[in-house]
C-alpha cells in the first residue's frame, strides 16, 4: 500500500482522555504507533498538547487553531505556536466547533504557508464542494444529527459519502468519514466507498477495550485494501 490510510482519532473533552487520563488513555493505546500501512493520528485538547507529545509517540493534531500570528492575541491559537510543540496539523470547522468560511479561508491562506496540515470537517455535500478547492489535506465529511450515535453514516449516507469522494478527487483532496463510524464493519465500508479513512472518537474512547476497537478499526480499512 503505497500511500497509508488514514484514521484520526478525536479524544474531544472526554474526561475518559483528557487531563490527569490522558496519559493513561494514550498509554491504553501502545503498540500499533508504528502501523506502516494505516496513519494513525490523535485530535487532541489544546490544554493537553504538550502532554501528547510528550508521553506519546502518535501523531498529534490540534483540535482547533486560529487564523492569527503570534502576537498580542490572548486566548488563541496560532499555527506557528503549535508548530513550535511539534504540533503539525489540526481539525477545523468540527460540528462542535463551527467557525465558518471566512475563517476558514484564512486559516488555509496561513497553512499551506506554514506546511501545516488541516482537516476541514464539513456536515454537507455543499460544503465539501465550497472547502475542497482549498486544498486541506483531508475533509471530513461528519453529518451532525450522526455523531456520537449508533448509525453509522456509511448507513445511513453511503451515496453523499461518493458523492463528497467525487466532489474532492479533482482537489486531491482526501476523504474522511465520520459521525456513529464505531467498528471494523464502518471502516471497511467506507474505504469501499472511496474515502481515505475515517474520523472517530466515542468509538474508541468510549470503548471498554480502546485498543482493541482501534486495532478492528484498522483491520477494517486493510481487509478493504
Amino acid at each position: 500500500m503505497g500511500n497509508p490510510h488514514t484514521v484520526i482519532v478525536n479524544l474531544k473533552n472526554y474526561k475518559e482522555s483528557t487531563g490527569q487520563n490522558l496519559i493513561g488513555f494514550l498509554g491504553s493505546l501502545k503498540g500499533i504507533e508504528n502501523e506502516k500501512n494505516v496513519r494513525i493520528i490523535m485530535a487532541v485538547s489544546p490544554l493537553d498538547l504538550v502532554n501528547a507529545k510528550k508521553y506519546s509517540s502518535y501523531e498529534i493534531f490540534s483540535q482547533t487553531v486560529d487564523p492569527v500570528p503570534k502576537g498580542a492575541f490572548t486566548g488563541k491559537i496560532p499555527i506557528e505556536g503549535l508548530l513550535e510543540i511539534d504540533v503539525k496539523g489540526s481539525l477545523v470547522n468540527h460540528s462542535e466547533n463551527r467557525i465558518g468560511s471566512e475563517k476558514i479561508e484564512s486559516i488555509m491562506g496561513i497553512s499551506k504557508k506554514l506546511n501545516f496540515e488541516t482537516v476541514i470537517c464539513v456536515e454537507s455535500l455543499e460544503e465539501a464542494r465550497r472547502y475542497a478547492p482549498m486544498k486541506p489535506e483531508f475533509i471530513a465529511y461528519e453529518p451532525p444529527e450522526l455523531i456520537g450515535g449508533e448509525v453509522s453514516v456509511t448507513t445511513a449516507a453511503p451515496s453523499i459519502i461518493r458523492d463528497v469522494v467525487d466532489a474532492c478527487s479533482g482537489s486531491d483532496v482526501k476523504v474522511l468519514v465520520g459521525a456513529g463510524v464505531k467498528n471494523a464493519d464502518d471502516a471497511n465500508k467506507s474505504i469501499e466507498l472511496g474515502a481515505h479513512g475515517v474520523l472517530i472518537a466515542s468509538g474508541i474512547v468510549k470503548s471498554h477495550d480502546p485498543l482493541k476497537s482501534l486495532k478492528g478499526i484498522i483491520q477494517g480499512i486493510t481487509d478493504s485494501c
